[in-house]
């Protein structure tokens, strides 16, 4: 009977080791570049960009997100004031380039993947009180 028992939670021991693994390889690093990239086509989608506007904007969002990885070492938590002022500073300066319409539409954009951001951290707090 303890063999059996000793089977069992030794096999479920491993089903879950090997579940943890998955998802740590399903999170690749993006790099700096490909971030801007993805950003400013979401960006382009929702705001209709010129070109001349795509342009600046990528290498404002490239800047932006280099300089947060810059103040980020491995190992150690991000500065969230840090992190905070970077975005300030890009905001500003996207808000520079956009038209009106444009900056009306980018403010929804943002409230909008804030909510989005909130939910999912409701979302992750949950699944690790549920752990416990």
């Amino acid at each position: 009977m303890k063999k059996l028992l000793l089977s069992a939670i030794l096999f479920i021991s491993m089903g879950t080791m090997a579940f943890a693994q998955q998802d740590v390889a399903k999170k690749v690093k993006k790099t700096p570049e490909e971030k801007a990239k993805h950003l400013t086509a979401e960006l382009n989608s929702k705001l209709a960009l010129t070109a001349d506007q795509q342009s600046k904007i990528y290498a404002i969002n490239l800047e932006g997100i280099k300089a947060q990885r810059a103040s980020h070492q491995k190992g150690e938590k991000k500065d969230e004031a840090h992190v905070k002022t970077e975005l300030q500073k890009r905001d500003a300066k996207i808000n520079a380039l956009l038209t009106d319409t444009q900056r009306k539409n980018y403010e929804t954009w943002k409230n909008e993947k804030m909510k989005s951001a909130h939910k999912k951290g409701k979302k992750k707090l949950k699944q690790g009180t549920d752990k416990v």
